[in-house]
Formats: C-alpha cells, sequence, structure tokens
C-alpha cells in the first residue's frame, strides 16, 4: 500500500500544483528591506565636515535643520543646507534675500567650525542683516556637563 495520500482525486504526482509558494517571495522582500535599511541613511542630504563648539540648548528636528541652517566649514565654505553660498558678502545677501523660504520664517540658524575665521561669520551675519533676517540662532553639540545636571 502507498504511504502518499493525495486529497486532490484524479491527479498524478506529475500535475502542477494548485497552491501558491510564498517563500521566495517572502526572502526577495526580506532582502529588498535589508537593502533599503542599509541604503536609506546613505542617501540623506550630505553633510558637510563642521566641528561646531558645545553649548546648551534643545535639538532641532531634521526638518528644521535642512533648509534653515547655514554652515561655515573650516575652509570658510558657507552652505544653505546642503546647497552652496556665494563667498562674496553681497552675492550671498542676494542669494539669501532671494530665499522663500528663509523670508517666510525669517529666521535661520547658524552653525560654524570652531576653527573658523571669525570674519567669516560676521560676513554670514552682515549678509543676513542685509538680506533682513534678523532672527538668528546658533547651533551647538549639546554639553555634556549640562546634560548630565553638572
Amino acid at each position: 500500500m502507498s504511504s502518499i495520500i493525495n486529497n486532490d482525486p484524479g491527479h498524478g504526482d506529475d500535475a502542477p500544483m494548485s497552491a501558491i509558494n510564498v517563500t521566495p517571495l517572502v526572502d526577495v522582500m526580506l532582502c529588498l528591506l535589508i537593502i533599503f535599511m542599509v541604503a536609506t541613511p546613505m542617501m540623506g542630504p550630505e553633510g558637510h565636515d563642521v566641528d561646531i563648539p558645545a553649548g546648551r540648548g534643545k535639538k532641532m528636528s531634521e526638518e528644521d535643520f535642512l533648509y534653515s541652517v547655514i554652515s561655515v566649514d573650516k575652509v570658510g565654505h558657507v552652505f544653505l543646507g546642503p546647497l552652496p553660498l556665494s563667498e562674496d558678502p553681497a552675492q550671498m545677501q542676494q542669494e539669501l534675500a532671494a530665499n522663500a523660504k528663509l523670508q517666510a520664517d525669517g529666521m535661520v540658524f547658524l552653525q560654524g567650525d570652531q576653527n573658523v575665521p571669525f570674519d567669516k561669520i560676521v560676513d554670514v551675519l552682515v549678509a543676513l542683516k542685509q538680506a533682513q533676517i534678523s532672527s538668528v540662532g546658533f547651533v551647538a553639540k549639546p554639553d555634556s556637563k549640562a546634560l548630565r545636571g553638572g
């Protein structure tokens, strides 16, 4: 007697299965999920190497940070989010005045490398004032002593 029980009468072993095997689909989906989880952080906005000093304050959301922060790297290059700004203060002022988000918000955050010459920060502040953006906040690293309450 045969030990194989066939619940589908009239079909032999060579008949096609009527059920769908989802195991390969699940394997492919899990592989894609892992690939996207690894690749997604690398697709974010390109950061600039800015070594900012420590200070007290609240952490900013990523949305506020992206296009509301002017960064000055250690070489003196100026960026609005990921976008480079002109080195010339007059041209920088025109670029800042033409930015609709900054004009609508009326505020900007400024982060500068702790090794950048101070005159470069002053040039950015003057350009912001001439562009009629009067509310400027400074971005700093969280002070570890302040976070511990010391």
